[in-house]
Order: C-alpha cells, then structure tokens, then sequence
C-alpha cells in the first residue's frame, strides 16, 4: 500500500502577495467604485472651498474706529483670513485633482478590460480617461503655500 499522495499547499499570501483569486476576482477594482469615490471627491472639495465664504472677510464695521489698534487689527484679521481662504483653496485643488485622477485611471483601467462590451466603448474609455489625466496634468495646478 502506497501512502496518500501530498497535496499542494496554496502559495502563502501576505501584504506583499495577496490571494490569486482575489486578483482574477477584480474584487480590488471596480468602476463603479472608481468613480464613486472620484466623484464624492470632487463633492467634498467644491464644500472646502467654500468654507471661507461662510463667515466672509472681515469688514470695518465690526471694528470700533476710533481705537488706536484698530488699524493694526482689521489687518491681521484681513491677513489670517487671505492666509484661510488659501489653504482652503489649495486642499480643496489636491482633493479635486486626486478625485479626477481616480476617475481618469478608472476609465483607462476599464477600457483594458476584456470584459467590455463593444471596441467602440473601449476606444471612448480609453480617450476620455487620458484626456481627463492629461488636462489634470497640463492644467498648471499650484499647490504652493505662500508663508
């Protein structure tokens, strides 16, 4: 009698290499997902930049006049709230920008997939995600902080 014939383990998954049927799932990229994502991005960046608006810049009525730092004051409240309004803007560019970005790699991940329906939707995944990530590219953001 011949002893029982060793089964192959499956490969150890960690961090680095994860299960392959997690990969051949697609499980880890969805376009719906993608773009969601993309999409509550750009939503949450167009409320961030509008926060300054809320309370608006300050104005000289709120200030009592004849004080003698009433100068000095309304410029430091002037100058924090400019210095506000350009953080607000600038976080609300990289959170825009990466929520663009995932939809532009969304639609170019997707017109690679054999799975789409028809060449004709792949061609126009395929151009609309790369014109979505070559405008994010060649629109000259600034994301510089002036101190």
């Amino acid at each position: 009698m011949q002893p029982p014939a060793q089964q192959a383990s499956p490969p150890a998954t960690n961090m680095y290499h994860p299960p392959q049927q997690a990969m051949l799932s697609g499980g880890l990229f969805s376009l719906h997902k993608f773009l969601m994502i993309g999409v509550i991005l750009i939503l949450i960046a167009g409320l961030i930049s509008v926060l300054p608006d809320f309370t608006g810049p300050p104005a000289a009525i709120d200030y009592d006049s004849s004080d003698e730092n009433y100068p000095r004051n309304f410029n430091q409240d002037t100058e924090s709230y400019n210095d506000f309004e350009r953080v607000m803007d600038t976080l609300a560019t990289m959170i825009a920008m990466t929520g663009v970005g995932l939809i532009g790699y969304a639609f170019v991940r997707e017109a690679y997939d054999e799975d789409t329906t028809t060449p004709a939707l792949r061609i126009t995944l395929l151009i609309l995600g790369t014109v979505m990530l070559l405008q994010m590219l060649g629109s000259g953001f600034n994301l510089s902080i002036s101190l």
